[in-house]
């Protein structure tokens, strides 16, 4: 089930493309965190674009550009239809929504970057989610479904992924530190390494 943990290792990683934002001396660090966590987990769009100085439309367009990239990777070569590609997509994306965090305060440290602290929810739809796959799958051999297909992996997964929405538990509150880093002049990003470990920490089970 190779495809399987390549496909769930994609579902997130258009979080890791998080745009820089130009700014002024008065850089809202906090405000940005939260803007770019709303923008790539619930697509909520109208502040992102305001640090990021786009149209919400395009604000938009970069987050999902981001995130389609992901997903034809993660199905290159594989001959995959794009209805099961967006089947997939549509999938992610609710189990995205299901994210829960709380943007706190901003220290601007000496070297002009700031620590964000963010208290998250862990999410435990993934775990759900490779659970039920597994009994999908069986299910799918039983009814006579090939499972060597991508397009029938697939659709094990979508069928995973919202059953696992909708049977969502969270755990305790994690408190977490972000790290804001000028890159050039008045260009701040959130460091990529901590985006990876706000990803497992905000979904385990990935």
């Amino acid at each position: 089930m190779q495809t399987k943990k390549r496909l769930l290792a994609a579902a997130l990683a258009a979080i890791a493309c998080l745009g820089l934002a130009a700014c002024g001396k008065d850089f809202d660090a906090a405000g940005y965190t939260k803007s770019v966590l709303d923008a790539n987990y619930h697509g909520e769009y109208a502040d992102y674009a305001k640090f990021r100085d786009l149209s919400e439309k395009e604000a938009k367009a970069e987050i999902e550009d981001a995130m389609d990239a992901q997903v034809e990777a993660a199905f290159m070569g594989q001959g995959v239809s794009d209805e099961a590609k967006a089947k997939y997509k549509a999938a992610v994306i609710d189990v995205m929504k299901l994210s829960k965090y709380e943007v706190k305060e901003a220290k601007k440290e000496d070297d002009g970057s700031y620590t964000v602290t963010v208290e998250v929810e862990p999410v435990n739809a993934f775990s759900i989610a490779n659970e039920a796959f597994e009994e999908i799958t069986t299910q799918y051999v039983t009814d006579g479904k090939d499972v060597t297909n991508v397009d029938v992996i697939i659709d094990a997964l979508v069928e995973a992924l919202n059953k696992a929405v909708t049977e969502n538990t969270y755990e305790e509150k994690v408190s977490m530190e972000l790290h804001v880093t000028q890159d050039g002049e008045n260009v701040f990003g959130i460091e990529e390494a901590e985006v990876s470990e706000l990803e497992s920490t905000m979904f385990p089970g990935m």
